[in-house]
């Protein structure tokens, strides 16, 4: 009797039990008062965008003689600023060889059958994809990326030559990949053709793709991700080869053109809003372009995911070169943080093949109308098991990436996950879900980043506009200039520590760096021979091949199978080694490294914090917490520069001989090619490695350079601007309390605000001022002072408010009774619009009228869910009695 297997859906007891413990987590959640965070932090974001919004709105009007236009164009740029914050990202690398199940298992992970398409034989994806989130509209788009025209023309100059070759210089390996690359686009009897042949058709041939001609991105969107798995297939994916023919399709394929694609996918702003996820093919490329590109997404990976057919994962060496060769480019160049090995296909197993060495005991497996379901079931989980210990015994951290302490491993089935009947696994069994929310915490923990990032930006704006609306007494005008010469001398004083710092490290590099130039010129020639030019076993034409696509690529070639022969990094070896250690204690996270000496830097005092920290300050406070993490940014780039400089300057010193050696072809060429690399390397190793040593020096000091000119330029310029400009801008002193609020709960304590007495420096005098001393603007500036008071005692009730009604929204849904005399209240004070009142009042149940309710007071912010709040508290005391009453005690 066939089995039926499990049903996803309400039937389904695992379903129905993770839904259960999900919803007793978010009660919990709710419960601690944790469950509105997002909200309560878009809220504030939103507050804050309005109040620049009104500020810009302002400065567009705002001309001479009437303004200082240096102090306007100061602000449009912090500004500008502040909005590019929104846009940082967290790039996660999915790393595979063809056919490991990548497609799939992004699919699986997005919750799209048909995203990107898979699961055709022969058929792989053949260039770099970065998918994120569509933030626009509920289309799936395609921004197709190509290669230059000039590119494609010296490739195909390339292809051609590879397909010609023969005898000892014949790799069958390379001339498949330039037949599949021709016939991809000219057709298959393309590769009989010449050069001028396939040029004149070109015209034709790629008459779709106008964007190629004018190096423009080709945009496709599509409503349907059916549509778009179609129409995208073409750029990212080979064709498919059937018995070893090609299909009858005459569709072009145009992937050989494509540089990379980017996929912007609706709806998934929970998992994609903060992420890139960047497959990445294994394969390597003949096309310069596609490996420089490959290379520098690998650099900038915070994450990356490694994917293996778990039938090859522990045994094959593939996926374990695509890791160490991947790792090697995020150690001290990249930004790796975490690797997660990931093996896929579980659920393709023969239980029967699998158990002759064990049986139903072993694996738990009892009689039941279901055993070959169960028995299947029960090998798959012991595989998995077996496959993550024998993973994490044979992992290392050869680069020793101080982020990086041990490696996850998932192992899972796209397939089963995405069954809706017959299922053999638990959807939890599958480990997509796991997968789902280990993505889902690495967006949740960029949003954070952002948000906070956003915020001290926003608050050190909205503190600078809020700041030139007040008018200031005589003796705070004393102080502000007593106060910007004793910034000054602690900027200097500051500066001068971190110049001094770098110019020690200066010192230990060079003396590293000399070093490792000796052992350089004693061992580079044996190194060279030993690990490129006439390794051990490895020779005739295979290798030949390998050593010419090394001297065609610069001295660096990337298999078929993701191994890497890299001339370059085997001759600067010696120089990365000596430069090991100071390397790790300069760039990586220590007490010691660069990066805790720009993080301890500041010229404001803690006494200045504490008795003077009016607006001004603050922003200043602002402008040096977003120096330094501009600093650190930099500081990132610029390691990875100097990191790949070494293996650069190498590649510059050794183009000749691979240029020369490129174009050595015919009987006995091999040797040839590598007396040439070798007499090249003896002749040359006396200036190449003290060339690549001053070469890393040089952008050491560019760097100490930088950020010693960037400090002092910046700050200088944002106590100029701080102290010394009065204009009259609109009042966004709602917007700067909400704010200013949000950044005290972030920082964890108060900050002093402009009225206070305590802003004038103690250094200062602390007379009392006469009204006639105080330059009043339109005699606003005592009811301000009034207003104001009243804003203070009620910023925290409004954040207060709003995570009330957040927190309790589904109760309230339910529950409120007097739904339209709330809907008055609101409607009085103008924080809903008739049209919205009455699409409440047309509703037929109170349930009905609220949900309509929320959604004017989902949208509408932080006010007007305060307002709704104060409704509720007139209108339905004792609910909100009883709802507070659940709540815990703080």
């Amino acid at each position: 009797m066939p089995t039926q297997g499990h049903k996803r859906g309400s039937d389904d007891p695992s379903t129905s039990n993770d839904q259960g413990r999900e919803g007793n987590k978010r009660l919990c959640a709710i419960a601690k008062g944790t469950a509105a965070t997002p909200t309560l932090e878009m809220d504030v974001i939103k507050v804050a965008k309005e109040g620049i919004e009104k500020v810009l709105s302002r400065l567009d009007k705002v001309s001479p003689p009437f303004a200082n236009m240096d102090f306007i164009g100061y602000l449009r740029n912090k500004i500008s600023a502040l909005e590019a914050i929104i846009d940082d990202k967290v790039v996660v690398g999915v790393f595979g060889r063809s056919g490991a199940g990548k497609s799939s298992l992004m699919n699986a992970i997005l919750g799209v059958k048909t995203l990107l398409p898979s699961g055709t034989v022969g058929a792989c994806t053949s260039v770099i994809i970065q998918v994120e989130a569509n933030m626009t509209d509920s289309n799936y788009v395609a921004e197709i990326h190509f290669i230059s025209k000039e590119e494609w023309e010296k490739e195909l100059v390339s292809l051609l030559k590879i397909k010609e070759m023969d005898g000892e210089e014949k790799d069958k390996r390379m001339v498949n990949m330039s037949y599949s690359k021709i016939q991809a686009l000219y057709g298959e009897d393309a590769v009989r053709k010449s050069f001028d042949e396939l040029k004149s058709l070109e015209s034709e041939t790629f008459s779709d793709i106008p964007e190629f001609f004018s190096s423009t991105r080709k945009i496709l969107s599509f409503d349907t991700a059916t549509k778009f798995s179609t129409e995208i297939a073409c750029y990212i994916r080979s064709k498919r080869k059937i018995h070893g023919k090609q299909s009858k399709s005459s569709q072009i394929h145009y992937w050989p053109l494509v540089k990379y694609v980017t996929i912007k996918m609706p709806n998934s702003k929970d998992l994609l809003e903060h992420i890139v996820l960047v497959d990445l093919p294994g394969t390597g490329d003949c096309n310069k372009a596609r490996d420089e590109m490959w290379e520098s997404f690998i650099t900038k990976c915070s994450s990356v995911w490694v994917v293996a057919d778990i039938d090859r994962a522990t045994a094959d060496s593939d996926a374990w070169n695509i890791l160490d060769n991947s790792i090697s480019n995020m150690g001290p160049g990249g930004q790796c943080q975490n690797i997660t090995f990931i093996c896929t296909k579980t659920d393709d197993i023969n239980p029967d093949n699998y158990m002759r060495e064990m049986d139903d005991e072993d694996l738990h497996i009892e009689d039941s109308s279901n055993y070959s379901e169960e028995q299947k079931r029960a090998c798959i989980l012991h595989r998995n098991q077996q496959a993550k210990i024998e993973i994490q015994e044979n992992y290392s951290n050869p680069y020793e990436i101080q982020t990086i302490d041990e490696m996850q491993v998932f192992t899972v089935s796209s397939q089963e996950f995405q069954k809706d009947n017959h299922c053999i696994l638990r959807q939890e069994e599958t480990e997509i879900p796991e997968l789902r929310a280990l993505l889902k915490s690495l967006n949740d923990q960029r949003s954070e980043k952002v948000m906070r990032n956003y915020v001290i930006g926003a608050y050190g704006i909205l503190s600078l506009v809020h700041v030139v609306n007040h008018g200031i007494t005589k003796s705070m005008e004393t102080g502000k200039e007593k106060l910007h010469k004793l910034l000054e001398q602690r900027l200097e004083d500051e500066l001068q520590n971190i110049d001094q710092f770098m110019s020690d490290i200066h010192m230990q590099f060079d003396k590293c760096l000399s070093a490792g130039v000796l052992e350089s010129e004693k061992t580079c020639v044996t190194r060279a021979n030993e690990e490129v030019i006439a390794p051990k076993g490895k020779g005739g034409g295979g290798y030949h091949q390998t050593l010419r696509a090394v001297c065609n690529g610069q001295g660096f070639c990337r298999s078929t199978n993701g191994v890497k022969t890299n001339m370059n990094a085997s001759l600067s070896s010696s120089l990365c080694d000596a430069i090991k250690n100071i390397f790790s204690k300069t760039f990586k996270k220590s007490q010691k490294s660069l990066s805790a000496k720009i993080d301890n830097f500041s010229i404001l005092l803690e006494r200045h914090d504490e008795e003077t920290m009016f607006p001004r300050l603050a922003f200043l406070k602002t402008e040096e917490h977003k120096l330094k993490a501009d600093l650190k940014h930099e500081i990132v780039q610029r390691k990875k520069e100097m990191y790949s400089s070494l293996i650069k300057s190498i590649m510059t010193s050794m183009l000749p001989s691979y240029t020369e050696a490129s174009n050595v072809h015919g009987k006995g060429s091999l040797k040839r090619m590598q007396d040439i690399l070798e007499k090249h390397i003896v002749s040359s190793k006396s200036t190449m490695f003290h060339d690549a040593k001053g070469n890393m020096l040089t952008l050491l000091t560019k760097l100490r350079e930088y950020i010693v000119q960037e400090i002092r330029s910046k700050l200088k310029e944002a106590m100029k601007q701080s102290l010394h400009n009065e204009l009259p801008l609109p009042d966004i002193s709602e917007h700067y309390e909400i704010v200013k609020s949000a950044h005290e709960k972030m920082m964890g304590k108060p900050i002093t605000d402009v009225e206070d007495e305590k802003c004038i420096p103690e250094h200062n005098s602390g007379k009392e001022t006469t009204s006639e001393q105080v330059p009043l603007r339109n005699n606003r500036n005592d009811e301000k002072k009034n207003k104001k008071k009243k804003r203070k005692n009620s910023v925290k009730d409004v954040l207060t408010d709003a995570a009330f009604v957040d927190k309790h929204m589904s109760a309230l849904i339910k529950r409120v009774t007097m739904v339209m005399a709330i809907a008055d209240d609101l409607l009085g004070k103008k924080m809903i619009q008739d049209e919205m009142y009455s699409n409440i009042d047309a509703a037929k149940t109170n349930e009905k009228k609220m949900r309509k309710l929320f959604q004017a007071v989902r949208t509408g912010g932080l006010l007007i869910k305060s307002a709704f709040y104060t409704a509720l508290q007139t209108n339905e005391p004792s609910l909100v009695k009883d709802l507070v009453a659940t709540e815990p005690f703080p």
